[in-house]
């Protein structure tokens, strides 16, 4: 590279395939930093309702769901 010129590089650390991701911005960390995401619940007074997860790796923008929901389900992003 010469003066003045940038570059992007992208460092995968870990991969996995055939995995549940979420929005990263669809989870909730409360002050135990336990992970949980909302969900559309119409029989709920607010509409809906807030369902623990575990998480596993995540690039910054989508996050791997371990357990807590099934694929398909819809997130309501925050």
């Amino acid at each position: 590279m010469k003066a003045n010129m940038s570059a992007n590089a992208e460092v995968i650390l870990e991969e996995k395939k055939g995995i549940l991701l979420v929005p990263e911005n669809a989870v909730i960390y409360d002050r135990q930093r336990k992970s949980f995401v909302e969900v559309p619940d119409a029989t709920s007074e607010k509409g809906k309702k807030k369902i623990p997860v575990q998480l596993g790796i995540s690039n910054g923008v989508k996050t791997q769901l371990v357990s807590g929901l099934t694929e398909g389900q819809q997130v309501i992003l925050q």
